[in-house]
């Protein structure tokens, strides 16, 4: 199969938080949108800054991630989310995104690593 058949424009999806803790304390599901993909650099950016703990990285990304239905950045650059909402939204999108991870390739060549 040909790469360029994986390669696609990212389509804006919505999210839903919608954990028991959440939906008791606010009432409802809460939802955003973000893409389905992202840049390479904002992948690393995100994961990086996840496994890194760097927190003021983590705001930025949030920031730059959480949309609404637009696309449109929600939160400006003075606001902030509740922790709780904030925490549950950044793990949904490292879901998502993290479901493209995995085995991206089969060697054809080569010996097999032991």
């Amino acid at each position: 199969m040909n790469i360029k058949e994986f390669a696609s424009t990212p389509t804006l999806v919505q999210v839903k938080l919608d954990s028991k803790e959440l939906v008791e304390k606010y009432g409802e599901p809460i939802t955003f949108y973000t893409y389905d993909t992202v840049p390479l650099a904002t992948y690393f950016d995100f994961f990086n800054a996840r496994s890194s703990s760097e927190f003021e990285q983590l705001d930025k990304m949030m920031k730059k991630m959480i949309l609404n239905d637009e696309g449109k950045p929600v939160l400006a650059a003075n606001e902030d989310l509740p922790i709780d909402i904030a925490a549950a939204a950044l793990n949904s999108i490292g879901e998502m995104l993290g479901k493209s991870l995995g085995k991206t390739s089969t060697p054809t060549t080569g010996k097999r690593a032991k």
